[in-house]
């Protein structure tokens, strides 16, 4: 049983690496162009999805150290994020156009899977809270498989 129970979590944590470098390794040459330009017209935006990615990369480090209340503490932050100001809303909802609703689904579904890790957290189940990081993660990796490309080109490239 023992060791069903350590390939279990090995492959858990095998996902949860893979799940926590996709992101980075799809940002390759994009991110070098992305800090090359002026994010003036979505700045704030820009520093809040900085942001995020640290507080991710911290339940990444909360949950080796199985510290569960840093896992709930990193996945309030990411639920809880402030707004970028209304201008700047206003420019990334133009952008969004037809694809508003979309954008702002997957907005919302990061924020209940963050809020859900947080919570899952505090019942301090290790397991469930791989799942539930994984399943914030995947949120993540849709909206930006989604609207990252168009996004750089519009702010970031066409500038």
């Amino acid at each position: 049983m023992k060791g069903h129970v350590d390939k279990a979590v090995a492959g858990l944590m095998a996902l949860l690496l893979i799940l926590w470098l996709a992101p980075a390794l799809a940002l390759g040459t994009a991110q070098a162009s992305e800090d090359e330009h002026d994010h003036s017209g979505v700045h704030e935006f820009h520093e809040t999805m900085e942001e995020l990615g640290e507080h991710t990369e911290q339940i990444v480090k909360a949950i080796n150290h199985e510290d569960w209340q840093w896992v709930a503490k990193e996945a309030r932050a990411i639920a809880e994020h402030p707004r970028p100001p209304a201008e700047e809303r206003k420019r990334i909802m133009a952008f969004a156009g037809d694809r508003r609703a979309e954008f702002q689904k997957a907005d919302q579904a990061a924020h209940a899977a963050a809020a859900t890790l947080a919570d899952v957290a505090d019942t301090g189940d290790g397991r469930e809270v791989i799942r539930a990081f994984a399943d914030l993660q995947a949120t993540c990796l849709d909206c930006h498989a989604s609207f990252r490309d168009d996004f750089r080109q519009h702010f970031y490239v066409d500038k």
